[in-house]
């Protein structure tokens, strides 16, 4: 059942060419904002992570694919309404994330990659990103507007969505990219962006769906 649904999901991709790019173009452009503003931090505030929470530098992998999956699902919303609030909400929520970034610079420690070959996705990103933008966790930001969309328009995927994506929200706090209360603030701001922009307005959306997406 999944695979026939996924299957017809990519054939089926509900964006134009036109939205298409321009949705990878901001993309990749807060994809280089970060990275620019990663370098232009001053004095951070060092923050700490808390004692209980472990260091599990194996779930960088889902982690990473968490930011990139996320995005490129929120492409296969079919109901046009629900895909524009969901990235309205999504731009607005980065946005007020990289004032914070920028306005009160947080910084945390991060520890060593262990030794092992399966640990280099951990030493790649961990030499790569630098260890500021700690407060709040941008990378929760659409996981949370994706499941909130799919639960109105997909929910049978959310028996295997749900838990890919508490995978990869684990896998934020134990690389130590962020600490758990910096991956709630942003679950937060997701869901205030979304609220204003009516990602909650799912199911009226779904009745405006055009013919050829059904």
């Amino acid at each position: 059942m999944l695979q026939v649904e996924l299957a017809r999901l990519l054939t089926r991709v509900p964006v134009n060419r036109r939205e298409f790019f321009l949705y990878v173009a901001l993309g990749l452009l807060i994809f280089a904002t970060y990275f620019v503003t990663c370098r232009l931090v001053q004095s951070p505030v060092a923050v700490e992570m808390p004692g209980w929470v472990p260091f599990v530098p194996t779930l960088t992998v889902p982690y990473l694919l968490q930011v990139v999956v996320s995005y490129g699902l929120a492409m296969f919303i079919q109901a046009p309404a629900l895909r524009h609030a969901v990235f309205k909400a999504y731009f607005l929520a980065i946005a007020v994330t990289m004032a914070i970034w920028l306005a009160f610079p947080t910084t945390m420690l991060r520890p060593p990659a262990p030794a092992g070959w399966w640990n280099w996705p951990y030493a790649v990103m961990a030499s790569t990103d630098l260890p500021v933008h700690v407060v709040p966790a941008g990378h929760i930001l659409m996981p949370v507007l994706i499941i909130w969309a799919f639960a109105s328009e997909r929910p049978r995927w959310l028996w295997w969505l749900v838990p890919a994506e508490l995978v990869g929200a684990a896998g934020i706090a134990t690389t130590w990219q962020h600490r758990p209360i910096d991956v709630l603030y942003g679950a937060m701001l997701a869901i205030a962006t979304g609220l204003l922009f009516g990602v909650h307005r799912q199911r009226a959306m779904r009745a405006v769906r055009p013919a050829s997406a059904a």
